[in-house]
This record gives structure tokens, C-alpha cells and sequence, in this order.
């Protein structure tokens, strides 16, 4: 285990960090990406992946997500260590889409 990823666990043992965690659950309440009720395993995600700033907690600084969504957003644009082009994989997603809404139509709910 990297040092980085030692201080992140020992964050994320204190009382600052499950209160804060707790808090924004209680607030948001619901999967900001997919609009669906946030899970008992719901993960509060760094939106600044700084180390300097990890220990940072504001509601402008951390979102909740469902396991499931949290790692989409990983997926687009990567993690402390990897950076992706995450605005050329959400095109070539919405092409995609496009294309299966061709086949099935369009559903706007």
C-alpha cells in the first residue's frame, strides 16, 4: 500500500470524516448521475483528487454516488494516478446511445 493510500485510510477513520460522510448522505439522498435513492454503500467522492486537499470537506468538494456510478465516473476520467480523456469516451458514448435510440426510439422520463 502506497503512503498516499495509508493517509487516505486514516482519514477516513476519523470522526471528521464519517460525520462529514454521514452528513451529506442525509442531505442529498439520492445518485446525483442516475436520480435513484443512495445505497447503504454509497461513497462520498473526492471531486479534487489532490493529496494536498484530501483531507479538505465541503459539500463543494465531495459528492455522494452508488458504488456503480462512482466507478463510471473513475472510468471517464480516471484516478489520482491516470488521467483519460473523459470528454472524447462521454462522446463516443452519446454516439452510441444515438445509434440504439435509431433502433428503439426515443423514451424521455
Amino acid at each position: 500500500m502506497s503512503e498516499n493510500e495509508k493517509k487516505k485510510n486514516k482519514f477516513r477513520r476519523t470522526n471528521k470524516w464519517k460525520n462529514f460522510r454521514k452528513e451529506l448522505k442525509r442531505k442529498q439522498k439520492t445518485d446525483p448521475v442516475t436520480g435513484s435513492r443512495l445505497s447503504t454503500s454509497c461513497t462520498c467522492h473526492h471531486l479534487d483528487l489532490s493529496m494536498d486537499n484530501y483531507e479538505k470537506v465541503s459539500e463543494d468538494r465531495q459528492v455522494m454516488l452508488n458504488p456503480e456510478t462512482h466507478d463510471v465516473v473513475h472510468y471517464f476520467f480516471g484516478d489520482g494516478n491516470r488521467r483519460y480523456n473523459w470528454r472524447r469516451r462521454i462522446l463516443n458514448i452519446i454516439r452510441i446511445l444515438k445509434r440504439m435510440e435509431k433502433y428503439n426510439g426515443r423514451f424521455d422520463i
